[in-house]
């Protein structure tokens, strides 16, 4: 679902019939002494995104704000501007809340807010839409000076991948059985397709299971070690499959677009030891029945 940007704006001051400061200023004129529209827009833009106060925001604009917002009835023009910058920040304080619901938790209501305040003046909305407003979070976490960070990117990383593969377009499944319809001769020829629903990481901290603790309301300490994890939709809902070192090396490569048989080569070459028939057939049942797959090739 999407969220735009200019709802909850401003609510509380405007009602029926009522007009924003911008309609104040009344139809186009020609009069050259008063702002064109883009200098205005980004005047507006300036003072609702400034990291400091109201007041500090008007300061440092190139506009005077009694010069292009007039008063209402209850309000001067800075108490006006005020609260598209107030709502600016809360705004987006509650989009990533929303989209980082376990980061928020596991580093606190203050130092969650503090951290965004921050990211969105390094990555500030470019979109209508604040689907996307997060898309960088992870990595501004990896380089901040906070505590715990790697643990807190990879959790972010998860959120992120969910986030995106809830979004992703739909794709029909191959069949369960698809695979082993495949002649034995060809197998090593066939390139299998994945679903665009998928994402795959490889974590440093046990990110997935802390995320579940948060998800089940109960106390977790985060420890440092690696972990895999596909992470995929499945019947309109986001599923989440820890995955082995070498279910995560053989599934990458074919994910990353090579045959089977590439795939079990780079597998020989990573792991060391070739994988055994028992794993492969496992691994294509339960990647198979989790609907992982949307078609095979084989050329």
């Amino acid at each position: 679902m999407q969220r735009s940007e200019a709802s909850g704006v401003g609510s509380g001051e405007w009602g029926v019939g009522a007009t924003s400061p911008i309609s104040d200023l009344g139809p186009p004129t020609p009069d050259s002494r008063l702002p064109r529209l883009a200098p205005l827009q980004e005047w507006m833009q300036g003072v609702v995104t400034h990291p400091g106060d109201v007041y500090q925001a008007a300061a440092e604009a190139a506009l005077g704000v009694d010069s292009v917002i007039l008063p209402s009835a209850s309000l001067q023009p800075i108490q006006r501007v005020g609260l598209y910058h107030g709502m600016y920040m809360l705004r987006m304080i509650e989009a990533l809340t929303i989209d980082y619901g376990s980061v928020a938790h596991f580093l606190g209501e203050e130092a969650f807010e503090k951290l965004v305040r921050a990211y969105v003046q390094r990555f500030p909305s470019r979109s209508y839409t604040l689907n996307r407003l997060g898309d960088s979070l992870p990595e501004f976490i990896a380089t901040s000076a906070l505590k715990r960070r790697i643990f807190l990117r990879d959790l972010a990383s998860l959120e992120l991948a969910m986030t995106h593969v809830f979004d992703e377009a739909e794709a029909e499944p191959l069949p369960g059985d698809a695979i082993a319809s495949i002649a034995p001769e060809r197998i090593a020829e066939a390139r299998i397709v994945p679903i665009p629903a998928l994402r795959l990481l490889s974590l440093d901290y046990d990110a997935n299971e802390a995320f579940q603790a948060w998800r089940d309301e109960r106390p977790m300490k985060p420890q440092r070690r690696k972990s895999w994890v596909a992470i995929h939709r499945h019947d309109y809902g986001v599923r989440r499959m820890p995955l082995s070192r070498e279910a995560f090396t053989f599934l990458g490569s074919l994910v990353a677009g090579q045959t089977i048989g590439d795939a079990i080569a780079a597998f020989h070459r990573r792991i060391k030891r070739l994988p055994e028939q028992d794993e492969l057939f496992t691994w294509f049942r339960d990647w198979s029945a989790a609907g992982l797959f949307a078609a095979i090739e084989v050329t």
